[in-house]
């Protein structure tokens, strides 16, 4: 008589393994959809940080009796020999007319005393003195003002934090309601299985026997199902940074660059993506073990 191998303690078709399987899968996919905006979200707010850090902006305003173009020559020549400053350009009418055609459309702006704008780069090093700035730049020219940009960059900073604690407390309710799942299949498996269950017990099984074989089975089902949602989204960012739609070009170019990271961070995607099926493997066998030798000691 041929040798033949035993069967495992909870068959791989078990409706409630099948049903576990599908919903951790759709919550990895979910947790790796939230992980993947909270790193485009922060590396988007901290390359804008970086670029207003980078510029500060003077407007000149048209003053009556006063030339502006003069004014902005003067402006210029002050800010070239402040210290700290690497570089001052006018854009000129035609650009600061472009950046006001959004809100007053492109009719009658040439009659408007549109300011001139100055953008000045700034040595992040050493920055200027700001205030004193201010102040020169006013007796130079009355209609001047300078523009640090420092209310939107603290803007940013604060969206950046709110975002980053939203996407976490996403997180932890999709890790809640894993766990929550995983007790309810825990529970289901083991009422469909008490017939086999009993019959361990009374050759002699141990309730630790019995929890790690169905542990096993637990264990394939959270590998599977996790690595199954990390695969759903990544073929979801690269269908979003490769749609194409107009309406959207700046949502797929943020999906694109999820593949694209630079520098010493490169492993920081892939491994922030590969902990979720790690962790949500790691919650069904905790879960479940918890729960199987609970119920098992309850048994007669």
């Amino acid at each position: 008589m041929a040798d033949r191998k035993p069967g495992p303690v909870i068959p791989r078709e078990a409706a409630s393994l099948r049903t576990m399987t599908a919903t951790m899968a759709v919550m990895c996919y979910l947790a790796c959809l939230a992980i993947g905006a909270l790193i485009l979200i922060n590396r988007a707010v901290d390359n804008w940080a970086r670029g207003l850090s980078q510029e500060v902006t003077v407007q000149v305003r048209e003053i009556e009796a006063r030339d502006i173009d003069a004014d902005v020559s003067a402006v210029i020549s002050l800010l070239k020999e402040t210290p700290g400053v690497t570089g001052a350009e006018d854009i000129g009418r035609e650009a600061a007319e472009k950046l006001l055609e959004p809100w007053l459309g492109s009719e009658g702006l040439d009659a408007l005393p549109v300011p001139r704008i100055i953008r000045v780069a700034v040595d992040q090093a050493r920055p200027p003195d700001f205030e004193s700035l201010a102040a020169d730049l006013k007796q130079v020219s009355p209609g001047a003002s300078l523009d640090t940009h420092r209310r939107w960059e603290d803007e940013l900073t604060r969206m950046a934090g709110t975002l980053t604690a939203l996407s976490v407390l996403i997180l932890l309710l999709i890790s809640g309601s894993a766990v929550a799942m995983v007790i309810f299949a825990t529970r289901a498996v083991l009422d469909a299985n008490r017939q086999t269950v009993d019959v361990l017990h009374l050759v002699g099984a141990e309730d630790a026997y019995i929890a790690r074989a169905i542990n096993r089975r637990f264990l394939a089902t959270g590998l599977w199902s996790g690595g199954l949602g990390v695969l759903l989204a990544l073929l979801t960012f690269f269908i979003l940074g490769n749609a194409g739609l107009p309406q959207a070009d700046g949502l797929a170019s943020a999906s694109r660059s999820l593949f694209y990271v630079p520098g010493a961070s490169v492993w920081l995607v892939p491994l922030a993506l590969l902990s979720v099926p790690v962790v949500g493997t790691m919650l069904a066998l905790v879960t479940s073990r918890i729960t199987l030798l609970r119920m098992l000691r309850t048994l007669p």
